[in-house]
């Protein structure tokens, strides 16, 4: 039991402690409420797939906290929450695949690609043994599978293109990727054109042949397919400096991949992993060598090699009109980047 004499000081205290605690708040508070204004927020969206990849490195290796910028990431699972985020406005940027932005372009959608996020994917032919299929030529009558909604569907097209055929020759069906990997298991289809995420296993498992290596693909058609980082118009227009924070630190995720893939593939790793999705350290680090990540500023190869697949999208009947990328790429904030770091990583 208290005495009286020590009951007096604990009343003190409670009278006190609040004084304290305004005091504090008024001391602590003030420096913390400035630093609030200088640092800049954005929410930014990115696939679930291996395409995030960027945005991964930027988020764990703390490129974004470097320039000064809280980034408010996350993965989606579908085109449709990206391209509909953008347009409420609950996402102020997004990486996205490259059909995605030019679905956006053909939309005429307020939006501009400010920075690429890894190009040259590997994309192969692969035949099923005893198909007698030995060039593009061949599929002619032929089923050919493709990733749903994938980057792979326009590069085909062009390349059938190239071959003297049009879609309507070739029957090209669109499968889910568990189906995909098996559809040269039987009837499903006679070939698969798609990146090596989905032909390496069809090979290694015995059910295929490279028949179009990467290599040649890229030679015939000159496919580039840059991944596009795209912000809203609006945000461009009234946060400049913000959109420079987060292309700055995009850069240096790119930079970062190019000279450390080994633990740029162990970020993905476990970026699948908290998907519950398990991939084998080799596997992985073969997924971050299949693309490219050196270059940054959409380049007039780069948008002429999107314009040509957008083309495609338009005679795939995928898109209604062949959309054009001018007034659509802002290259200003990826090349201010550059000058700032130089060859810094």
């Amino acid at each position: 039991m208290f005495t009286k004499g020590r009951d007096k000081p604990m009343r003190l205290w409670k009278a006190i402690a609040p004084v304290g605690c305004l005091l504090s708040l008024l001391v602590v508070g003030a420096p913390l409420a400035g630093r609030a204004q200088e640092i800049a927020l954005t929410r930014l969206s990115f696939s679930s797939g291996w395409d995030a990849l960027p945005a991964v490195v930027a988020l764990e290796r703390g490129f974004f906290a470097q320039e000064g910028v809280i980034v408010s990431g996350l993965a989606v699972s579908s085109a449709e929450a990206a391209i509909n985020s953008l347009a409420a406005g609950s996402t102020d940027m997004a990486a996205v695949p490259q059909r995605v932005f030019l679905v956006m372009v053909a939309a005429n959608a307020p939006v501009k690609a400010v920075a690429i996020g890894g190009w040259g994917t590997e994309m192969e032919l692969v035949a099923k043994l005893g198909a007698e299929i030995r060039s593009v030529a061949d599929l002619k009558g032929k089923k050919v599978a493709v990733l749903q909604g994938s980057e792979s569907f326009p590069v085909l097209i062009r390349l059938l293109n190239q071959a003297g055929l049009n879609p309507a020759e070739v029957e090209i069906k669109s499968m889910p990727g568990s189906d995909l990997t098996k559809a040269l298991g039987g009837d499903a289809a006679g070939a698969v054109f798609e990146t090596r995420h989905f032909t390496a296993p069809i090979v290694q498992g015995g059910q295929g042949t490279v028949v179009m290596t990467a290599e040649a693909v890229t030679q015939a058609i000159g496919s580039i397919g840059a991944l596009p980082l795209v912000v809203r118009s609006e945000v461009i227009e009234k946060e400049p400096a913000t959109v420079q924070k987060v292309v700055t630190a995009w850069v240096k995720a790119l930079k970062y991949i190019e000279q450390d893939p080994e633990d740029s593939a162990r970020l993905l790793q476990i970026f699948f992993h908290r998907q519950g999705v398990r991939i084998a350290t080799e596997t992985a680090l073969s997924w971050v060598r299949m693309a490219k990540y050196n270059q940054y500023v959409w380049s007039p190869a780069a948008v002429a090699d999107a314009e040509y697949n957008g083309w495609a999208l338009n005679v795939g009947n995928i898109l209604k009109v062949a959309p054009k990328l001018a007034g659509f790429v802002d290259n200003r904030f990826a090349e201010q980047a550059l000058k700032t770091l130089g060859s810094a990583p």
